[in-house]
């Protein structure tokens, strides 16, 4: 036995006290009684009785000493020692999107919980406690806990995600933990179906109940209307669905039932459904199954118009000679970019100056084979082969011009390189390329800014990306003439051509329906003062446009998001976009092999036991007893 505060032991000093007390203190009473014969009398019967009465001090003086004695231990906090039973126990919990589904008012990430606390409640003292976490994100919440309360409140804090988890990362910390501790105690607390091995053992919660959803959905716009479509599904048991097709005309309007449908489907089969609608136009479609089940949130799917960029008008400026690639440039961009195009000479842009063309309306500049004094603001910006840099404002300095030559010394060609396209915006601009060869025969190096995209590379150069000027305004750079290159006879060029041109002239939204754990990218159009995302549970995120053309968010949650935008010299303006719930979680259906590598062993450490309830109560049967000995001794003395 030991301590976890010995000097508590000093309260047994009191112990001689209270005897010392006891000692001196006066044996006889003062009390005032009438002197009758019938006191007299009962003298004799009181005489009787005192033997038993002089115990009493002595059963006082004892109680009060156990008293003092077991007051001072219980501050002091005994410790007792118990051998080779306390355990190491890790718990790796699912808080996927399928944790959600509820049956008798109880989901089963909430029974999961009530089962992790049963393991701790009836572990042994001096067991170790840890949880993994797998959902939204994979991390460990909390390591080595000792003590049970605070374990179980760690524990009742969490929530499920709606993010998909198969726990595979979850387990890659878990075998760490069980390669430096081979007698680790590990659970599994899920509802999906997996198989584990001698060394993991599996708390399944999946409880059985009725789950429908959207497997396929959208909507479709012809001379009759609009018609709602998709595939519906029940994931437990044959059924009868009902249906529906909710649409808001405008942003403000409430939407509004305008289809229903009853569907019959098979249990795990997808069925076709169609919803036909006199309504031609809409902000807002929902597609909805009015039966209840177990997961509300699969229910719903809501669309919304798509996101709609700006008018496209384009000032070309470039050579326009027999040799100029000029007439196909305004070709391409015109065509692939949906935009219309202005052409005019370098010479008279200089002559009329950039403030005059600021004043036409035009979004986008395209600089070919010229470089201004100055970049236009406010307005996407498109340099090919523009050496110098424009006057520094577009923040690329030229270097040298690069021209290959074979081993004899005769003219050769490069052969650029698609990079890998691992940012957001990389992912966009390459968007549907087949990527095929193409041959520059000459490019300008450039230095390339920090926050630029690369598209194509030639060894280590980049000769075409994208990204802010010094002006925060969206730029694009082509190290080589159109002419100097096959690129432009490639059908890759007119879809890059129409990628840039999405980039150049952004929606908010380029897209508005995810699922959950998607990253919704938002563009940062020119003139943004200030971009607040609203998630569907309420909370308000300000969004940091600063020095970026694009911010990058990760929908964790299912429902609609609302992107609250602030314009220069406009009101706020809100835009919606939805994430659904993953279709591997509402089928709840994973399963495979979770397992541990490694023979488990079985050395236990010492467990202990503290509770201080019995010295309580020894204290108050002692002091109650005390106080029923004075109570008897004024009794007697009356």
């Amino acid at each position: 036995m030991s301590f976890y505060y010995p000097l508590g032991l000093l309260g047994l000093l009191g112990i001689p006290v209270i005897v010392l007390i006891y000692i001196i203190k006066s044996k006889y009473t003062e009390q005032t009684v009438p002197s009758t014969y019938l006191w007299e009398l009962s003298e004799k019967f009181l005489k009787k009785r005192k033997p038993i009465s002089k115990l009493t001090g002595i059963i006082s003086l004892l109680l009060q000493v156990f008293a003092v004695f077991f007051v001072s231990v219980a501050i002091a906090h005994p410790v007792f020692t118990v051998p080779d039973s306390a355990n190491d126990i890790y718990f790796v919990l699912d808080g996927s999107a399928s944790m959600n589904m509820r049956r008798d008012g109880q989901t089963r990430f909430g029974l999961a919980k009530e089962k992790i606390n049963e393991i701790i409640d009836e572990s042994h003292d001096g067991s170790t406690f840890t949880l993994i976490f797998a959902g939204d994100y994979t991390d460990v919440l909390f390591e080595g806990v000792t003590n049970k309360q605070q374990a179980k409140l760690f524990v009742e804090g969490l929530t499920a995600g709606w993010t998909a988890s198969d726990c595979a990362s979850a387990m890659t910390l878990a075998q760490a933990y069980f390669d430096a501790n081979r007698s680790a105690v590990m659970y599994l607390v899920t509802d999906k179906e997996y198989e584990v091995n001698d060394a993991l053992t599996l708390v399944d919660v999946s409880e059985e109940g009725q789950n429908y959803a959207f497997y396929q959905y959208g909507y479709e716009i012809d001379a009759n209307g609009v018609l709602g479509l998709g595939q519906v599904v029940s994931y437990a048991s044959d059924a009868t669905l009902t249906v529906e097709l909710w649409i808001a005309a405008n942003a403000n309007d409430e939407p509004q039932r305008t289809a229903v449908t009853e569907v019959a489907v098979l249990k795990g089969e997808p069925t076709d459904f169609t919803l036909p609608s006199a309504v031609r136009q809409f902000a807002q479609l929902e597609l909805r199954i009015a039966n209840e089940d177990s997961l509300q949130q699969d229910n719903r799917v809501v669309l919304f118009d798509p996101a709609k960029g700006q008018d496209r008008k384009v000032l070309l400026v470039s050579d326009t000679g027999e040799n100029s690639d000029a007439v196909y440039l305004r070709s391409a961009i015109a065509s692939a970019g949906k935009a219309h195009v202005d052409t005019v000479s370098p010479k008279s842009y200089a002559e009329q100056g950039a403030k005059t063309y600021a004043g036409l309306g035009y979004g986008m500049y395209v600089f070919n084979g010229y470089t201004p004094a100055e970049l236009p603001e406010n307005a996407a910006i498109w340099l090919i082969d523009s050496v110098g840099g424009s006057g520094g404002d577009s923040g690329v300095s030229f270097r040298d011009y690069m021209t290959p030559r074979d081993a004899e010394g005769a003219d050769s060609y490069y052969v650029p390189e698609y990079t890998a396209g691992s940012s957001a915006l990389e992912k966009m601009l390459l968007k549907d390329l087949v990527k095929r060869d193409i041959a520059v025969r000459r490019y300008a190096q450039y230095s390339v800014p920090r926050n630029a995209a690369s598209i194509l590379n030639i060894g280590g150069d980049s000769v075409v990306f994208a990204g802010l000027n010094k002006n925060n305004d969206r730029q694009v750079v082509f190290a080589f003439r159109i002419q100097d290159s096959n690129f432009g006879m490639t059908d890759d060029f007119l879809i890059l051509v129409r990628n840039l041109m999405e980039y150049s002239f952004p929606a908010v939204l380029s897209q508005t329906t995810y699922v959950c754990g998607d990253t919704m990218a938002v563009n940062v159009v020119p003139s943004c003062e200030g971009i607040v995302l609203t998630s569907p549970s309420g909370t308000r995120n300000t969004l940091d446009t600063m020095g970026t053309d694009v911010c990058e968010v990760r929908l964790g949650e299912a429902g609609v998001y609302t992107l609250t935008v602030k314009l220069q010299g406009s009101e706020e303006s809100n835009l919606y976009a939805y994430a659904c719930v993953p279709e591997e979680e509402s089928r709840s259906a994973a399963g495979g092999t979770m397992a541990l590598s490694g023979e488990r062993e079985y050395d236990y450490s010492d467990g202990y036991y503290e509770s201080l309830l019995a010295f309580f109560v020894l204290i108050a049967l002692l002091l109650f007893a005390d106080w029923g000995v004075y109570c008897y001794e004024q009794y007697q003395l009356r």
